[in-house]
C-alpha cells in the first residue's frame, strides 16, 4: 500500500509549498535581524512577495497553456513592464534622481537662505 501522500504529483507540491514558503520567509528575515517582532515583520512581508511572484507566474502560465494563441497579449504587457521597472531601478537612473533631488535641495536652500536676508 502506497502511503498517502508518497504518489507524487501536484499533491506533494501543493502541500509542501506552504511550509517551504513560511521556513524561508523565516531563516532568511531571522538572518537579517536578531529581535522576534522584527523577524516576524520581515518574514511576513517577505512570505507575501514571493507567495505573490508564485501566484501571478502560475496564472500566467495558466493563462498561456489554456490560450496559447493570447501569448503576445499577455507577454508584451509583462515585458514592457519588466523593462520598465528594471530601467527606473537601474543604478544610473537612480544616481540621476539622487543628484536632481540634491539640486533641488540646494535650489531651496538658497531661495530661504535669500529670504531670511531680506
Amino acid at each position: 500500500m502506497t502511503p498517502l501522500f508518497a504518489a507524487g504529483g501536484w499533491t506533494t507540491v501543493a502541500l509542501h509549498l506552504p511550509v517551504l514558503l513560511v521556513a524561508v520567509s523565516l531563516v532568511y528575515s531571522a538572518t537579517r535581524h536578531d529581535r522576534w517582532d522584527l523577524i516576524l515583520k520581515d518574514a511576513l512581508g517577505w512570505g507575501g512577495r514571493m507567495a505573490l511572484f508564485l501566484v501571478s507566474l502560475g496564472g500566467l502560465l495558466f493563462v498561456l497553456s489554456s490560450h496559447p494563441d493570447w501569448w503576445p497579449v499577455v507577454m508584451v504587457p509583462v515585458v514592457v513592464g519588466m523593462m520598465v521597472y528594471y530601467a527606473w531601478n537601474s543604478p544610473w537612473y537612480r544616481r540621476l534622481r539622487e543628484q536632481r533631488e540634491k539640486e533641488q535641495e540646494e535650489k531651496e536652500k538658497a531661495i530661504t537662505a535669500a529670504v531670511a536676508r531680506k
